[in-house]
């Protein structure tokens, strides 16, 4: 008897335990958590109405018409399309493309609001047809195919990315658990390929809040910064290591520092009113800081090529500077006669060139030049005397010259 209560129990205590197993092997996401993601990536917010309705909303967008199946497998179509990178590039990673490669900034909401806003900038009207069709539309106009430069690219761990905060942070007023919204702040290419572009949203978590007291109590403020989104839309996980501390410390970003709870090591103004004693930490939108790469994953990255004109990998030039033309150089003053080599010691035969000079104020015609000293003829003109015109009497004799100095005297 007494076997068959510890069999029995025995039996009730594996079952109880298989069915917490059971109970804890439960999707990350629920079918109606599923379909709000996808409604707020695609809408901006999450819909209302019934779920089939809501469900039957989104297929016509992305594929549409409606499919058949239950209502988990079409959620789960959807969700493939928008976020998976297992295939090709999703959906999301696409979108992000196009934007950054129009205004190397990636924008936020919905894909419906986000295309009606590129296809304005670069189509001038709003297309029709599905997302993938649209799409297909807006490559070829941006980069000159429907199939973008999309390349899976691994990402190695403590790889910094520099992002900012988008909401005010204060101590006075945050709770533990609150979320605060960041966005990636500077493009990064791992491998010629733009990995986490301008915009991309992250999102960090409130560890620890103190707020200031008195003046023997300082505020504090201690978050998390959990993850970012990479180029083709997965969520990258992040944290703040000593690289990224680091990092803030050597570019003297006291106030990213404030956000981890940690105090600036070396002198800076801004230190003065993060750091006072019974103040609260106020800090509002736009706080740089860093984050790095927690650990190694493979995403779809935008391929750069040389030549577009993008600032990638162009020397830090920019398109002005890299297209500047010389000015043409300066014009050299030359002689009229024809230019002839120099000989060492010039044939007796070729004869003086006659240049003809005219003068302003002629001499009377009595009165003869004053003959100078005649130069050999075999003889160059030194260089620093190439270009002085010889006078017209140089090296001629007059017929009866005896060679007597001959003075003129001007009366007037």
């Amino acid at each position: 008897m007494n076997w068959k209560k510890i069999f029995c129990g025995a039996l009730a205590a594996s079952m109880i335990f298989s069915a917490s197993i059971v109970c804890n092997a439960a999707p990350e996401e629920s079918a109606n958590a599923k379909l709000a993601k996808i409604e707020i990536d695609t809408y901006g917010t999450e819909q209302s109405g019934a779920i089939l309705d809501r469900i039957s909303r989104l297929e016509k967008s992305y594929n549409g018409e409606n499919t058949a199946g239950n209502m988990n497998s079409r959620i789960d179509t959807i969700y493939s399309a928008l976020y998976e990178n297992e295939t090709e590039p999703s959906l999301l990673a696409k979108i992000n493309a196009l934007e950054w490669n129009v205004n190397h900034e990636v924008a936020s909401g919905g894909i419906d609001s986000r295309l009606t806003v590129l296809e304005n900038m670069i189509l001038g009207k709003v297309s029709e047809g599905t997302f993938s069709e649209r799409i297909s539309k807006l490559a070829k106009e941006s980069f000159g195919e429907e199939i973008l430069p999309i390349v899976q690219v691994p990402i190695p761990t403590n790889l910094l990315v520099k992002v900012v905060t988008t909401v005010p942070v204060g101590s006075k007023v945050l709770q533990e658990g609150d979320i605060i919204p960041i966005k990636v702040a500077e493009d990064v290419f791992v491998d010629g390929s733009l990995v986490f572009a301008n915009g991309l949203p992250g999102e960090g978590t409130v560890t620890n809040v103190h707020r200031a007291k008195n003046i023997f109590s300082n505020g504090k403020i201690e978050i998390d910064f959990n993850t970012i989104k990479a180029i083709d839309g997965q969520d990258v996980k992040v944290f703040t290591g000593i690289e990224a501390i680091d990092e803030m410390n050597a570019k003297s970003m006291a106030r990213g520092l404030s956000l981890l709870g940690q105090t600036f090591s070396g002198k800076n103004s801004g230190i003065e009113e993060i750091f006072v004693r019974g103040k609260n930490i106020d800090l509002p939108a736009g706080i740089e800081l860093y984050v790095q790469i927690k650990s190694p994953i493979v995403v779809y990255g935008v391929k750069v090529q040389e030549g577009t004109g993008n600032t990638f990998n162009n020397g830090g030039l920019s398109e002005d500077e890299m297209n500047i033309t010389p000015p043409p150089p300066e014009p050299k003053l030359t002689v009229t006669e024809p230019p002839v080599t120099e000989p060492t010691t010039p044939p007796a035969t070729e004869p003086e060139p006659i240049i003809e000079r005219v003068d302003p104020e002629p001499p009377a015609p009595s009165t003869p030049a004053t003959p100078s000293t005649p130069t050999t003829p075999s003889t160059p003109a030194p260089p620093e005397q190439s270009n002085v015109e010889p006078r017209p009497d140089e090296g001629k004799t007059l017929d009866g010259y005896d060679g007597e100095v001959i003075e003129i005297i001007d009366e007037e």
